[in-house]
C-alpha cells in the first residue's frame, strides 16, 4: 500500500467552484471512490463530490492518468492498493483508512452526485436526531442519451452512505452485499450513472470479467438446497430480498431468454424504445455468459479439449 498526499496546484475554475459549493454547504462527510484506469470519469466524479472536504481516491494502480487529474483537487488524497475482489477492497478501506468525518458516501468514478442528492446528503449527516447507521438510495442508469427506467433496472436500491465503523462486506467476488450492525434508512434523491461512459468495448470487457466471478458465486450458490435460498423472499430488507431472487436465479434454465423475457417484456422495457432492447439483450448476453461458463466447468470443456488433442497427438506420432 502506498499513500500519495501530494496536492499540485489547481485550476482556477476548478478551485472556485470547490470553495464555492464548501461554503453554500457545512462540511461532515467524507467521499470514497475506487478506482482503475478512470481517466475519462475521474474529474467530473470529483466536482460533484466538492462538497466534501475529505475525498479518498483508492486506486488499483492506475495505468493512466487517473491519479494525475484527481490530485489537481485539494481536498483529494490517494491510497494506493491491488485490487482483489470487490468485498476485501472495500472492507480494507473501511478498515484501514482513517477518514476525516464519521459518515462516508462511496461513489464509483463514472457516477453524479446531483445538487438535490449532495444537499440531502448534507442535512442527513448534520441531523443530530439521525436513527440509522446507513442509508439506501436510488439512481438513474443513462445509455444512448436517456435515463432506462423500465425493464426491470429501476428502481434498485443499494447503499452508499453510512457510517464506515458499523459497515463491513460479506465475502462474495461481485455484487456483495453489505452487512450493518444498526438500522438502514432510504435517502429520496438520487445519483447519475453514466455506466457507457467508456464505449461499449469496455462495457463488454468489464462484464466478461464479472461474468466470470458470477460463475464462480452461481456453482457456490448451486452447492447450497434451494429452499435455503428462498427464505431470504419472506425478508423486510430489500437488499436481502435482491439477494434471494439473484441466488435463485442461478438454477433457472435458460437464464439469458428468460432475463430477455422478464426485462423487454414483462418489465416494459420496450417503452425504453432501441435504447431499452439494447439493453436488455446485453444483459441477456450477460447472463447467458454466466450459463456458459458454470457448463464449462460442471462438465470440464476445457480438460475434456486438452485431453482429446493428447490422444490426436498421440495418434498422430504412431
Amino acid at each position: 500500500m502506498m499513500l500519495v498526499n501530494t496536492t499540485p496546484e489547481s485550476t482556477p475554475s476548478i478551485e472556485a467552484n470547490a470553495a464555492a459549493q464548501r461554503t453554500a454547504t457545512p462540511a461532515g462527510v467524507s467521499i470514497l471512490i475506487l478506482t482503475k484506469d478512470e481517466e475519462l470519469n475521474i474529474r467530473s466524479c470529483i466536482q460533484h463530490l466538492a462538497f466534501s472536504d475529505d475525498i479518498v481516491v483508492l486506486d488499483s494502480y492506475s495505468t493512466d492518468r487517473t491519479v494525475e487529474i484527481a490530485l489537481e483537487f485539494p481536498n483529494v488524497r490517494i491510497i494506493k492498493r491491488k485490487f482483489d475482489t470487490w468485498s476485501k477492497h472495500s472492507n480494507w478501506a473501511l478498515e484501514n483508512i482513517s477518514f476525516k468525518h464519521p459518515w462516508v458516501y462511496y461513489s464509483d468514478a463514472d457516477e453524479h452526485v446531483t445538487p438535490e442528492l449532495r444537499d440531502e446528503i448534507v442535512r442527513v449527516v448534520n441531523d443530530p436526531s439521525g436513527l440509522h447507521v446507513a442509508y439506501r438510495l436510488r439512481y438513474k442508469n443513462m445509455f444512448m442519451g436517456r435515463w432506462l427506467h423500465r425493464g426491470g433496472v429501476y428502481p434498485v436500491w443499494i447503499m452508499r452512505l453510512f457510517r464506515p465503523d458499523r459497515v463491513r462486506y460479506e465475502e462474495r467476488e461481485v455484487n456483495a452485499h453489505p452487512l450493518v450492525q444498526g438500522t438502514v434508512g432510504e435517502l429520496k434523491e438520487h445519483f447519475t450513472h453514466y455506466s457507457f461512459s467508456k464505449g461499449l468495448a469496455w462495457w463488454f470487457v468489464k462484464h466478461n470479467s464479472y461474468s466470470q466471478m458470477e460463475a464462480h458465486e452461481a456453482l457456490r450458490v448451486r452447492s447450497i438446497p434451494l429452499f435455503s435460498h428462498a427464505r431470504g423472499l419472506l425478508s423486510a430488507d430489500r437488499a436481502v430480498k435482491r439477494r434471494s431472487l439473484k441466488n435463485l436465479s442461478f438454477f433457472l434454465s435458460f437464464r439469458g431468454l428468460s432475463r430477455f423475457v422478464y426485462m423487454y417484456f414483462l418489465r416494459l422495457g420496450f417503452l425504453d424504445g432501441i435504447a431499452g432492447f439494447h439493453y436488455a439483450m446485453m444483459i441477456s448476453m450477460y447472463e447467458y455468459w454466466i450459463s456458459l461458463k458454470v457448463a464449462e466447468k460442471q462438465h470440464d470443456w476445457s480438460g475434456k479439449t486438452n485431453r482429446l488433442a493428447d490422444k490426436l497427438l498421440r495418434k498422430a506420432h504412431q
